[in-house]
């Protein structure tokens, strides 16, 4: 089986660097990078009440974002997720939720990595730049 990158090299080539936009990419990233997390977050409070629907619909929000952002193995995580939440039991759910955030911090430090590489630093408030 093939490992899906969690940041698509490739697709950050395509769509920002080749394209002319390498300067709006470290925004881009951080940005990604906190929005990952309150989507988690709201994923993780639909689980708590029960509404699957809802984490099916915040789910495909993620998945969007992550793929807009070149976070391959994320938008996959959260495909699948939105597809299977809402005709799933709860400690499924609960199951790909708790994998999901496992990703997600993973990919938190591939971006930080990413900045890094990209030579703005993870700290760096790219806003700056």
């Amino acid at each position: 089986m093939e490992t899906v990158p969690l940041l698509d090299h490739h697709y950050l080539k395509e769509n920002y660097h080749q394209v002319g936009f390498s300067y709006l990419l470290p925004e881009i990233l951080e940005l990604f990078r906190g929005q990952a997390t309150l989507h988690l977050e709201t994923i993780e409070q639909h689980l708590a009440m029960g509404n699957l629907h809802e984490v099916a619909l915040e789910a495909h929000t993620l998945k969007g974002a992550a793929g807009s952002a070149g976070a391959t193995a994320l938008a996959l995580a959260a495909h699948h997720l939105e597809e299977t939440a809402a005709d799933s039991a709860i400690s499924e759910v609960s199951q790909q939720v708790h994998a999901l955030h496992e990703l997600v911090a993973q990919t938190a430090d591939a971006i930080t990595m990413e900045l890094v590489r990209l030579g703005t630093g993870a700290d760096t408030d790219v806003s700056l730049l």
